[in-house]
Protein backbone atom coordinates (compact mmCIF):
# COMPACT_ATOMS: atom_id res chain seq x y z
CA UNK A 1 0.00 0.00 0.00
CA UNK A 2 2.86 2.14 0.80
CA UNK A 3 4.78 1.74 -2.21
CA UNK A 4 1.29 1.79 -4.74
CA UNK A 5 0.62 5.52 -2.23
CA UNK A 6 4.09 6.94 -2.72
CA UNK A 7 4.04 6.16 -6.79
CA UNK A 8 0.48 7.80 -6.91
CA UNK A 9 2.11 10.83 -4.72
CA UNK A 10 5.03 11.07 -7.63
CA UNK A 11 2.84 10.72 -10.54
CA UNK A 12 0.43 13.24 -9.20
CA UNK A 13 3.16 15.91 -7.38
CA UNK A 14 6.33 14.77 -9.21
CA UNK A 15 9.35 12.77 -7.53
CA UNK A 16 9.54 15.35 -4.90
CA UNK A 17 10.68 15.02 -0.81
CA UNK A 18 6.89 18.19 -1.05
CA UNK A 19 5.11 15.09 -2.44
CA UNK A 20 6.22 12.88 -0.04
CA UNK A 21 5.56 15.29 3.18
CA UNK A 22 1.78 16.32 1.67
CA UNK A 23 1.03 12.45 1.59
CA UNK A 24 1.47 12.20 5.34
CA UNK A 25 -0.19 15.13 5.87
CA UNK A 26 -2.95 13.88 3.69
CA UNK A 27 -3.38 10.14 5.56
CA UNK A 28 -3.19 11.83 9.31
CA UNK A 29 -5.79 14.31 7.93
CA UNK A 30 -8.08 11.56 6.94
CA UNK A 31 -7.59 9.56 9.73
CA UNK A 32 -7.87 12.78 12.26
CA UNK A 33 -11.93 12.87 10.63
CA UNK A 34 -12.09 9.02 11.50
CA UNK A 35 -10.99 9.91 14.98
CA UNK A 36 -13.89 12.83 15.26
CA UNK A 37 -16.43 10.59 13.86
CA UNK A 38 -15.67 7.76 16.30
CA UNK A 39 -15.73 9.78 19.06
CA UNK A 40 -18.86 11.74 18.10
CA UNK A 41 -20.45 8.19 17.11
CA UNK A 42 -19.88 6.70 20.55
CA UNK A 43 -20.14 9.90 23.09
CA UNK A 44 -21.00 12.94 21.24
CA UNK A 45 -19.74 15.84 19.18
CA UNK A 46 -17.37 17.35 21.97
CA UNK A 47 -16.07 13.93 22.50
CA UNK A 48 -15.31 13.27 19.34
CA UNK A 49 -13.63 17.15 18.59
CA UNK A 50 -11.69 15.76 22.03
CA UNK A 51 -10.41 13.03 20.75
CA UNK A 52 -9.42 14.79 17.24
CA UNK A 53 -7.23 17.22 19.48
CA UNK A 54 -5.45 14.42 21.76
CA UNK A 55 -4.91 12.28 18.87
CA UNK A 56 -3.10 15.53 16.67
CA UNK A 57 -0.94 16.52 19.73
CA UNK A 58 0.33 12.65 20.57
CA UNK A 59 3.81 12.68 19.47
CA UNK A 60 3.58 9.85 17.53
CA UNK A 61 0.85 10.76 15.59
CA UNK A 62 2.14 14.36 15.76
CA UNK A 63 5.44 13.44 13.94
CA UNK A 64 3.50 11.01 11.71
CA UNK A 65 1.96 14.22 10.08
CA UNK A 66 5.68 14.81 8.03
CA UNK A 67 7.39 10.99 7.92
CA UNK A 68 5.43 8.40 5.61
CA UNK A 69 5.81 4.94 6.88
CA UNK A 70 3.86 1.66 5.90
CA UNK A 71 1.79 2.62 9.43
CA UNK A 72 0.33 5.22 8.36
CA UNK A 73 -2.24 4.23 5.96
CA UNK A 74 -2.80 1.12 8.12
CA UNK A 75 -3.76 3.39 10.89
CA UNK A 76 -6.15 4.63 8.27
CA UNK A 77 -7.34 1.67 7.34
CA UNK A 78 -7.82 0.87 11.10
CA UNK A 79 -9.67 3.92 11.96
CA UNK A 80 -11.88 3.17 8.85
CA UNK A 81 -12.71 -0.30 9.93
CA UNK A 82 -13.41 0.49 12.94
CA UNK A 83 -15.52 3.33 12.02
CA UNK A 84 -17.45 1.30 9.54
CA UNK A 85 -18.18 -1.65 12.18
CA UNK A 86 -19.72 0.62 14.85
CA UNK A 87 -22.15 1.72 11.88
CA UNK A 88 -22.86 -1.82 11.54
CA UNK A 89 -23.91 -2.53 15.00
CA UNK A 90 -25.33 1.07 15.50
CA UNK A 91 -27.87 0.12 12.33
CA UNK A 92 -27.72 -3.53 11.92
CA UNK A 93 -27.33 -2.88 8.01
CA UNK A 94 -26.07 -5.95 6.85
CA UNK A 95 -24.40 -4.56 3.36
CA UNK A 96 -22.03 -2.66 5.70
CA UNK A 97 -20.31 -5.63 6.15
CA UNK A 98 -18.97 -5.67 2.36
CA UNK A 99 -17.56 -1.93 3.06
CA UNK A 100 -15.92 -3.05 6.27
CA UNK A 101 -14.57 -6.14 3.82
CA UNK A 102 -12.69 -3.55 1.24
CA UNK A 103 -11.51 -1.22 4.07
CA UNK A 104 -9.61 -4.13 6.12
CA UNK A 105 -8.61 -5.64 3.01
CA UNK A 106 -6.69 -2.46 2.28
CA UNK A 107 -5.34 -2.04 5.56
CA UNK A 108 -3.74 -5.64 5.06
CA UNK A 109 -1.56 -4.32 2.24
CA UNK A 110 -0.42 -2.06 4.34
CA UNK A 111 1.05 -3.77 7.49
CA UNK A 112 0.49 -7.28 8.75
CA UNK A 113 -0.94 -5.47 12.18
CA UNK A 114 -4.14 -6.12 10.04
CA UNK A 115 -4.73 -9.17 10.91
CA UNK A 116 -5.56 -8.14 14.53
CA UNK A 117 -8.88 -6.51 13.73
CA UNK A 118 -10.27 -9.70 13.18
CA UNK A 119 -9.90 -10.80 17.07
CA UNK A 120 -11.11 -7.38 17.83
CA UNK A 121 -13.91 -7.74 15.91
CA UNK A 122 -15.05 -11.51 16.89
CA UNK A 123 -14.05 -10.71 20.70
CA UNK A 124 -16.72 -7.65 21.06
CA UNK A 125 -19.47 -10.27 19.00
CA UNK A 126 -18.54 -12.80 21.76
CA UNK A 127 -18.58 -10.22 24.63
CA UNK A 128 -21.44 -8.65 23.62
CA UNK A 129 -24.88 -10.90 24.03
CA UNK A 130 -26.69 -8.86 21.64
CA UNK A 131 -24.76 -8.97 18.90
CA UNK A 132 -23.96 -12.78 18.70
CA UNK A 133 -26.37 -13.63 16.06
CA UNK A 134 -23.94 -12.01 13.64
CA UNK A 135 -22.08 -15.43 14.30
CA UNK A 136 -24.56 -17.27 11.84
CA UNK A 137 -24.94 -14.32 9.52
CA UNK A 138 -23.03 -15.17 6.00
CA UNK A 139 -22.27 -11.56 5.86
CA UNK A 140 -19.18 -11.60 8.39
CA UNK A 141 -17.57 -14.17 6.73
CA UNK A 142 -17.96 -13.47 3.43
CA UNK A 143 -16.36 -9.49 4.35
CA UNK A 144 -13.60 -11.80 5.90
CA UNK A 145 -13.24 -13.31 2.38
CA UNK A 146 -13.05 -10.10 0.27
CA UNK A 147 -10.53 -8.56 2.72
CA UNK A 148 -8.64 -11.90 2.04
CA UNK A 149 -9.10 -11.37 -1.63
CA UNK A 150 -7.86 -8.08 -1.72
CA UNK A 151 -4.82 -9.36 0.66
CA UNK A 152 -3.95 -11.78 -2.19
CA UNK A 153 -1.36 -9.89 -3.83
CA UNK A 154 0.92 -10.39 -0.20
CA UNK A 155 -0.08 -13.95 0.19
CA UNK A 156 1.08 -15.36 -3.22
CA UNK A 157 3.98 -13.05 -3.13
CA UNK A 158 4.89 -14.56 0.32
CA UNK A 159 4.49 -18.02 -1.24
CA UNK A 160 6.74 -17.63 -3.85
CA UNK A 161 9.58 -16.04 -1.73
CA UNK A 162 9.59 -18.65 1.24
CA UNK A 163 7.54 -16.51 3.73
CA UNK A 164 10.34 -14.44 3.43
CA UNK A 165 9.13 -11.41 6.21
CA UNK A 166 8.13 -14.47 8.98
CA UNK A 167 11.74 -16.12 8.61
CA UNK A 168 13.18 -12.77 8.70
CA UNK A 169 10.87 -11.40 11.78
CA UNK A 170 11.66 -14.86 13.60
CA UNK A 171 15.01 -14.55 12.75
CA UNK A 172 15.57 -11.01 14.93
CA UNK A 173 13.36 -12.66 17.85
CA UNK A 174 15.54 -16.03 17.93
CA UNK A 175 18.54 -13.79 18.86
CA UNK A 176 19.76 -13.85 22.46
CA UNK A 177 17.77 -11.34 23.82
CA UNK A 178 17.86 -8.96 27.00
CA UNK A 179 14.27 -10.01 28.54
CA UNK A 180 13.78 -6.97 31.04
CA UNK A 181 15.74 -4.53 29.29
CA UNK A 182 13.18 -5.06 26.39
CA UNK A 183 10.34 -4.98 28.43
CA UNK A 184 11.72 -2.00 30.10
CA UNK A 185 12.46 -0.35 27.07
CA UNK A 186 8.89 -1.07 25.19
CA UNK A 187 7.31 0.04 28.27
CA UNK A 188 9.38 3.62 28.47
CA UNK A 189 9.17 4.49 25.09
CA UNK A 190 5.35 3.46 24.85
CA UNK A 191 4.74 5.66 27.62
CA UNK A 192 6.79 8.81 25.93
CA UNK A 193 5.28 8.64 22.73
CA UNK A 194 2.12 8.00 24.10
CA UNK A 195 2.00 9.78 26.92
CA UNK A 196 2.02 7.97 30.66
CA UNK A 197 -1.72 8.62 30.82
CA UNK A 198 -3.08 6.75 26.99
CA UNK A 199 -0.46 3.96 28.43
CA UNK A 200 -2.67 3.20 31.68
CA UNK A 201 -5.79 3.92 29.70
CA UNK A 202 -4.68 1.14 27.16
CA UNK A 203 -3.90 -1.43 29.70
CA UNK A 204 -7.42 -0.16 32.06
CA UNK A 205 -9.82 -0.95 29.13
CA UNK A 206 -8.01 -4.42 28.74
CA UNK A 207 -8.15 -5.45 32.99
CA UNK A 208 -12.12 -4.30 33.07
CA UNK A 209 -12.83 -6.22 29.51
CA UNK A 210 -14.90 -8.99 31.03
CA UNK A 211 -16.38 -7.29 33.35
CA UNK A 212 -17.60 -3.97 31.66
CA UNK A 213 -21.26 -3.65 31.29
CA UNK A 214 -21.22 -0.15 28.99
CA UNK A 215 -21.15 -1.25 25.56
CA UNK A 216 -18.97 1.68 24.10
CA UNK A 217 -16.48 0.83 26.82
CA UNK A 218 -16.64 -2.48 25.79
CA UNK A 219 -16.08 -1.97 22.11
CA UNK A 220 -12.57 0.21 22.46
CA UNK A 221 -11.26 -2.31 24.74
CA UNK A 222 -11.88 -4.81 22.40
CA UNK A 223 -9.82 -2.65 19.52
CA UNK A 224 -7.53 -2.33 22.14
CA UNK A 225 -6.30 -5.52 23.49
CA UNK A 226 -5.20 -7.62 20.26
CA UNK A 227 -2.89 -5.02 19.39
CA UNK A 228 -1.25 -4.16 22.88
CA UNK A 229 -0.80 -7.74 23.76
CA UNK A 230 0.40 -9.47 20.94
CA UNK A 231 2.93 -6.75 21.31
CA UNK A 232 3.55 -6.63 25.08
CA UNK A 233 4.19 -10.78 24.33
CA UNK A 234 7.00 -10.22 22.05
CA UNK A 235 8.21 -7.18 23.57
CA UNK A 236 10.69 -9.79 25.58
CA UNK A 237 11.72 -10.79 22.73
CA UNK A 238 12.62 -8.31 20.47
CA UNK A 239 13.15 -4.46 20.41
CA UNK A 240 9.46 -3.37 19.69
CA UNK A 241 9.28 0.05 17.55
CA UNK A 242 7.60 2.48 18.97
CA UNK A 243 5.06 3.02 16.31
CA UNK A 244 4.01 -0.73 15.92
CA UNK A 245 1.52 -0.68 18.08
CA UNK A 246 0.09 2.18 17.25
CA UNK A 247 -3.69 1.71 16.36
CA UNK A 248 -3.60 -0.13 20.23
CA UNK A 249 -4.03 3.47 21.30
CA UNK A 250 -6.47 5.00 18.92
CA UNK A 251 -9.51 3.85 21.05
CA UNK A 252 -7.85 4.85 24.25
CA UNK A 253 -7.75 8.29 22.29
CA UNK A 254 -11.50 8.47 21.99
CA UNK A 255 -11.86 7.15 25.56
CA UNK A 256 -10.20 10.24 27.08
CA UNK A 257 -12.04 12.31 24.81
CA UNK A 258 -15.42 11.34 26.73
CA UNK A 259 -14.30 11.22 30.49
CA UNK A 260 -15.47 13.67 32.50
CA UNK A 261 -11.89 13.36 34.66
CA UNK A 262 -10.70 16.27 32.85
CA UNK A 263 -7.32 16.56 34.52
CA UNK A 264 -6.21 13.03 32.89
CA UNK A 265 -7.08 14.98 29.84
CA UNK A 266 -5.56 17.76 30.98
CA UNK A 267 -2.11 16.07 31.82
CA UNK A 268 -2.25 14.33 28.91
CA UNK A 269 -1.69 17.18 27.31
CA UNK A 270 0.77 18.67 29.07
CA UNK A 271 3.31 15.83 28.97
CA UNK A 272 2.49 15.65 24.92
CA UNK A 273 3.47 19.24 24.76
CA UNK A 274 6.06 19.03 26.49
CA UNK A 275 7.86 15.96 24.45
CA UNK A 276 6.76 17.47 20.99
CA UNK A 277 8.40 20.90 21.77
CA UNK A 278 11.36 18.91 23.36
CA UNK A 279 11.79 16.99 20.37
CA UNK A 280 11.14 20.27 18.15
CA UNK A 281 13.26 22.13 20.10
CA UNK A 282 16.70 19.32 20.13
CA UNK A 283 15.87 18.96 15.99
CA UNK A 284 15.76 22.22 14.94
CA UNK A 285 18.49 24.02 17.76
CA UNK A 286 20.64 21.28 19.29
CA UNK A 287 20.90 18.72 16.57
CA UNK A 288 24.74 18.05 16.41
CA UNK A 289 25.53 19.51 12.51
CA UNK A 290 28.95 18.51 11.26
CA UNK A 291 31.06 22.07 10.76
CA UNK A 292 32.02 21.12 6.84
CA UNK A 293 28.13 21.49 6.96
CA UNK A 294 27.09 24.17 8.85
CA UNK A 295 24.88 26.25 6.59
CA UNK A 296 24.28 23.98 4.03
CA UNK A 297 21.43 21.49 5.89
CA UNK A 298 18.37 22.50 3.40
CA UNK A 299 20.79 22.31 -0.27
CA UNK A 300 23.60 19.69 0.24
CA UNK A 301 21.27 16.59 -0.45
CA UNK A 302 20.05 18.95 -3.92
CA UNK A 303 23.88 18.47 -4.96
CA UNK A 304 24.28 15.02 -4.42
CA UNK A 305 23.40 14.17 -8.07
CA UNK A 306 26.56 16.70 -9.16
CA UNK A 307 28.63 14.97 -6.44
CA UNK A 308 28.06 11.79 -7.74
CA UNK A 309 28.46 12.77 -11.67
CA UNK A 310 31.67 14.08 -10.24
CA UNK A 311 33.32 11.06 -8.60
CA UNK A 312 32.17 8.59 -10.73
CA UNK A 313 34.63 7.23 -13.13
CA UNK A 314 34.26 7.90 -16.66
CA UNK A 315 35.98 4.93 -18.07
CA UNK A 316 33.78 1.34 -17.32
CA UNK A 317 30.98 0.13 -15.69
CA UNK A 318 29.50 2.12 -12.42
CA UNK A 319 27.50 0.55 -9.60
CA UNK A 320 26.35 2.21 -6.61
CA UNK A 321 26.24 0.34 -3.10
CA UNK A 322 25.36 1.21 0.65
CA UNK A 323 25.66 -0.64 3.51
CA UNK A 324 22.34 0.61 5.29
CA UNK A 325 18.69 0.81 4.16
CA UNK A 326 17.75 4.23 5.38
CA UNK A 327 21.33 5.72 3.39
CA UNK A 328 20.97 3.68 0.44
CA UNK A 329 16.98 4.80 0.63
CA UNK A 330 18.77 8.54 1.04
CA UNK A 331 21.37 8.18 -1.57
CA UNK A 332 18.93 6.97 -4.62
CA UNK A 333 16.27 9.73 -3.36
CA UNK A 334 18.39 12.81 -3.58
CA UNK A 335 21.23 10.87 -6.21
CA UNK A 336 19.01 9.82 -8.74
CA UNK A 337 20.94 6.79 -9.18
CA UNK A 338 20.14 2.99 -8.71
CA UNK A 339 21.75 1.56 -5.19
CA UNK A 340 22.33 -1.82 -4.05
CA UNK A 341 23.07 -3.63 -1.01
CA UNK A 342 26.04 -6.24 -1.45
CA UNK A 343 24.18 -9.29 -1.31
CA UNK A 344 23.43 -10.71 2.17
CA UNK A 345 23.63 -7.45 3.80
CA UNK A 346 19.57 -7.40 3.98
CA UNK A 347 16.75 -9.56 2.38
CA UNK A 348 14.78 -7.16 0.31
CA UNK A 349 17.56 -5.99 -1.28
CA UNK A 350 18.50 -9.13 -1.89
CA UNK A 351 14.84 -9.91 -3.58
CA UNK A 352 14.56 -6.18 -5.82
CA UNK A 353 17.97 -8.18 -7.66
CA UNK A 354 21.63 -8.25 -7.10
CA UNK A 355 24.65 -6.18 -9.07
CA UNK A 356 26.69 -8.64 -10.90
CA UNK A 357 30.32 -6.60 -10.84
CA UNK A 358 32.44 -7.81 -13.58
CA UNK A 359 36.22 -7.51 -13.54
CA UNK A 360 37.31 -3.89 -14.51
CA UNK A 361 33.50 -2.28 -13.36
CA UNK A 362 33.73 0.50 -10.54
CA UNK A 363 31.58 1.27 -7.10
CA UNK A 364 30.61 3.96 -5.00
CA UNK A 365 30.04 2.88 -1.91
CA UNK A 366 28.24 4.73 0.98
CA UNK A 367 28.80 3.30 4.01
CA UNK A 368 27.30 4.34 7.38
CA UNK A 369 29.35 4.11 10.77
CA UNK A 370 31.64 1.43 9.14
CA UNK A 371 34.98 2.80 8.46
CA UNK A 372 36.72 -0.77 8.17
CA UNK A 373 34.98 -0.69 4.99
CA UNK A 374 37.97 0.45 3.52
CA UNK A 375 40.21 -2.02 4.60
CA UNK A 376 38.01 -5.05 3.03
CA UNK A 377 37.51 -3.04 -0.36
CA UNK A 378 41.47 -2.53 -0.83
CA UNK A 379 41.95 -5.89 -2.08
CA UNK A 380 39.16 -5.79 -4.61
CA UNK A 381 39.89 -2.88 -6.19
CA UNK A 382 42.95 -1.31 -8.10
CA UNK A 383 42.17 2.30 -6.36
CA UNK A 384 39.93 2.90 -3.76
CA UNK A 385 39.59 6.75 -2.74
CA UNK A 386 37.84 7.40 1.08
CA UNK A 387 35.56 10.71 0.95
CA UNK A 388 35.18 12.35 4.06
CA UNK A 389 33.41 15.62 3.82
CA UNK A 390 29.72 15.32 4.05
CA UNK A 391 27.47 14.98 1.26
CA UNK A 392 24.05 14.02 2.03
CA UNK A 393 22.21 15.37 5.41
CA UNK A 394 18.90 14.31 7.31
CA UNK A 395 18.77 14.13 11.25
CA UNK A 396 18.74 10.61 11.79
CA UNK A 397 20.98 8.31 12.64
CA UNK A 398 23.90 10.26 12.82
CA UNK A 399 23.37 9.84 8.49
CA UNK A 400 25.58 13.71 8.50
CA UNK A 401 28.34 12.40 10.80
CA UNK A 402 29.12 9.11 10.25
CA UNK A 403 28.91 8.51 6.61
CA UNK A 404 31.64 7.89 4.18
CA UNK A 405 31.62 7.43 0.68
CA UNK A 406 34.43 4.96 -0.80
CA UNK A 407 35.35 5.44 -4.89
CA UNK A 408 36.82 2.43 -6.52
CA UNK A 409 37.72 1.93 -9.29
CA UNK A 410 38.57 -1.13 -11.30
CA UNK A 411 36.82 -4.29 -10.10
CA UNK A 412 40.07 -7.20 -9.47
CA UNK A 413 37.06 -9.80 -8.68
CA UNK A 414 35.87 -11.01 -4.95
CA UNK A 415 33.11 -10.81 -2.61
CA UNK A 416 31.89 -7.53 -1.74
CA UNK A 417 31.25 -7.03 2.25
Amino acid sequence: MIAYYIKSLTLIFGDTELAIRLGAIILVTLTSILIYNIGKELFGKKAGLLALIIFNLIPTFLAGSIFLVPQQPLILFWALSMFIFIKIIRSGNKHLWYLLGLGVGLGLLSDYVMLLFFPAVGLYLLLNQNLRFWWKKAEPYLAAILSFIIFSPVIIWNIRNGFTPLFYWSGKMGATPNYLQNILSFVSLEMLLYTPVVFILVVFLIIVLFREKDQNHLLLGCFCAPVFLAFSLISPLIMVGGHWPATAYLPAIVYLGQTKNKWLIYLTLFFALFVNIAGMAYYLFLYPIPKAMAGQELNINHKLPTYINKVTPQEGKTFYFANNLGLAGLAEFHGKVKVFLAPGRLKQFDLWGKPNLQKGDNLVYFALNESELYDKLIPLFSQVKKETTPQIFTKDADVPSKTLIFICRDFKGGTLP
